[in-house]
């Protein structure tokens, strides 16, 4: 009996369903083929969520190493400790600006630093002088140790550190901000957009996924560690060196400051006339050996030559160069002439015409 009573029912309701797949059919039917492949495709494949929109990898720093190279990956702690003298505080990698272990992380370096202090009063004036420049290599950051000794006992000591002291202000007078390396003081510090924190950092040892896999960096091992900045805009300029620009005597100061790897491209153009061997003789920036050599074997007389910083190594530019910068500094650029005939009171007519172009290094 249950099932008579069902069956008007099921009958009804099989109508109206019957009628329904036939207009749908009617209405497949009309649709156009784009829309029938797209409708297809969504069936078979399930709707994928909306990429997240990309951000910048904040966990990702530079370790510039104690032994000259320059390490770039991604540290895989989020954040380091620094113990102060006021309690223990966290600070996350991506509010870093730069950290720079003291000198209590590197205690070869402190021993290396006090031996050379110690042999500018040696009895040997080689070994004065071989520390003496050892001491100025290592740059400013070594400026709280040396001035420990400025009124040293021993009368050449204290001679000899305020001679490379005195070095240090002429290379701060040209130096790039880039180039402002910090002091080195006994503890660790960290540099944030807002404080820099003194004390002891920690972990001791970094882990770093960089392109070339993971690598393992010691806190001792770092000279400075920092984070990517905003990109540096591209510097151009335009200047004229003439033949009263002496390289060694009286260099041209660009006021171009580049960074240390930072790309330099430099072209030149133009002659200068080569007075000692006769107002008819011009030399183009390439220079020759013919007019003798400013540095044997390396840049020739009348050649366009430079230096990053008023100490920095002389190189010789030419009419064409590109090079990355080895270290931070003002680019100086000169007119090379061999010494004999720079100080003779010759007149060298003409200029080379000089354009400038660094891109900050990667």
């Amino acid at each position: 009996m249950s099932v008579i009573r069902l069956l008007p029912v099921v009958l009804l309701l099989a109508a109206p369903l019957g009628v329904l797949a036939q207009e749908q059919k009617k209405t497949d039917e009309t649709k156009p083929a784009e829309t029938k492949a797209a409708e297809a495709k969504a069936q078979e494949q399930p709707a994928q969520p909306a990429p997240a929109a990309s951000t910048e990898d904040e966990g990702v720093i530079r370790m510039h190493l104690m032994e000259g190279s320059l390490v770039t990956g991604k540290l895989s702690v989020g954040e380091i400790t620094v113990e102060t003298d006021f309690g223990t505080l966290k600070i996350p990698v991506s509010s870093i600006v730069s950290f720079t272990p003291g000198l209590d992380s590197h205690p070869e370096q402190r021993k290396s630093i006090g031996r050379l202090i110690l042999q500018l009063g040696a009895n040997n004036v080689k070994d004065r002088d071989a520390a003496q420049k050892a001491l100025t290599d290592m740059g400013r950051s070594i400026k709280a140790e040396l001035e420990r000794f400025t009124s040293d006992d021993d009368p050449e000591r204290k001679k000899r550190v305020n001679e490379i002291l005195q070095a240090f202000e002429e290379q701060d007078a040209d130096a790039s901000e880039e180039d402002h390396e910090a002091i080195l003081i006994p503890q660790d510090s960290v540099t944030t957009p807002l404080f820099t924190v003194v004390g002891k950092i920690s972990p001791q040892k970094f882990e770093m996924q960089t392109q070339f896999g993971s690598l393992e960096v010691a806190l001792g091992d770092i000279r400075r560690a920092d984070r990517e900045t905003a990109a540096k805009p591209e510097t151009r300029k335009s200047v004229d060196v003439t033949g009263n620009h002496l390289a060694g005597v009286n260099y041209m100061n660009t006021s171009v400051k580049v960074g240390r790897g930072d790309v330099i491209q430099i072209t030149a153009e133009g002659s200068i006339t080569m007075s000692p061997w006769g107002n008819n003789v011009q030399s183009t920036p390439e220079g020759s050996p013919q007019w003798q050599w400013y540095i044997q074997g390396k840049i020739p007389g009348g050649a366009l030559c430079g230096r990053i910083g008023t100490s920095g190594e002389e190189f010789k530019v030419g009419s064409k160069l590109t090079m990355t910068a080895k270290k931070s500094g003002v680019l100086y650029l000169g007119f090379a002439m061999n010494a004999q005939f720079a100080n003779q009171g010759y007149q060298f007519p003409g200029q080379y015409n000089v354009k400038i172009k660094v891109n900050a290094g990667k």
